[in-house]
This record gives C-alpha cells, sequence and structure tokens, in this order.
C-alpha cells in the first residue's frame, strides 16, 4: 500500500511543520542510538504536533522507526508535489469549517488535495478560491462590484 498523508496534514504550511519537526526527531534519534550503543544516557524523546505523530506512524504501520526510514520519510515529504488550491474569507474559518472544506475538496476534487487558506477582511464575506489556473472569486466584495449600475439605480430611487 502506498504511503497516504494523514487527514490533518491538508495544508503546504503544515508539511512544512511536519518536515521540520521530522528532521528534529531524526537528529533525537541518531543522537540517542549513539548514547545507546556507548552506554550514555539517552536525552528524553521530543514532543511534536499531532501531525508530526500521525505521519511517523502512517509511514511506519506500527513497526519500529529506524534511521533509515526516518530519512525515506523525510525524502518523500520534501518530494511531494501535491496540487494546492488557496481558500480566501473574511475570517479563518474554525477546526470544523476547515476540516469540512478540506473534506469537500479532496472528496469533489482530489483525495491528495492540499487547501490553503487565508483570511482577507477586504472581502467583506463569501469566498475567493485559486488554483494555478483559475480565480473564483464569490465574495460579497465582487458582488457589489458586479452590481454596482444595481446598486446606483437603488440609492437613487431612494
Amino acid at each position: 500500500m502506498a504511503f497516504k498523508l494523514p487527514e490533518s496534514v491538508y495544508s503546504p504550511s503544515l508539511i512544512e511543520s511536519v518536515v521540520y519537526e521530522t528532521g528534529q526527531y531524526l537528529d533525537w534519534y541518531r543522537e540517542a542510538h549513539v548514547h545507546k550503543t556507548v552506554g550514555a544516557k539517552v536525552a528524553e524523546e521530543p514532543s511534536f504536533t499531532g501531525e508530526t505523530v500521525q505521519t511517523i506512524e502512517a509511514w511506519f504501520e506500527g513497526k519500529k522507526p529506524t534511521v533509515g526510514g526516518i530519512e525515506e520519510l523525510l525524502t518523500h515529504l520534501r518530494g511531494l508535489k501535491l496540487p494546492v488550491v488557496h481558500v480566501t474569507m473574511a475570517a479563518l474559518p474554525n477546526h470544523t469549517q476547515r476540516a469540512s472544506l478540506v473534506d469537500w475538496f479532496r472528496s469533489q476534487i482530489n483525495p491528495e488535495m492540499l487547501v490553503a487558506f487565508v483570511a482577507d477582511r477586504n472581502l467583506g464575506g463569501g469566498v475567493m478560491v485559486r488554483t494555478p489556473n483559475h480565480v473564483l472569486d464569490y465574495s460579497w466584495r465582487q458582488q457589489l462590484v458586479d452590481g454596482r449600475d444595481k446598486l446606483a439605480g437603488i440609492i437613487k430611487n431612494v
């Protein structure tokens, strides 16, 4: 079975975080191995975010981590070229909303889709979705700009 990123790793910035923490884990693992070999006290294993722990567990599938395996994971993560969609909203969505949006993009568009969330108060509301080839603007600001003639007519008649 091919390695699949955990559902909790849904954005390019989360992948960067997992890569960074996995690098720290590799450094600690190497140092711990040397300390065990020479009989020295091993430093306590560092703690990591849930995304990193889930990624490492998914990579090793219940097997004991090895230096080579961690290096392979790092190489794999650094080499990922996954499609990214940028979702801009007036305010960042909460955890439940993010999960719903990521789930929708992954079920409807691409199961390996990464979703980057951006906040822009100038939108006023709605959403703007940007891919490498398209910009879909469903913001209130855009609706006001598109309907400025109608808005002027409404104001004139008031």
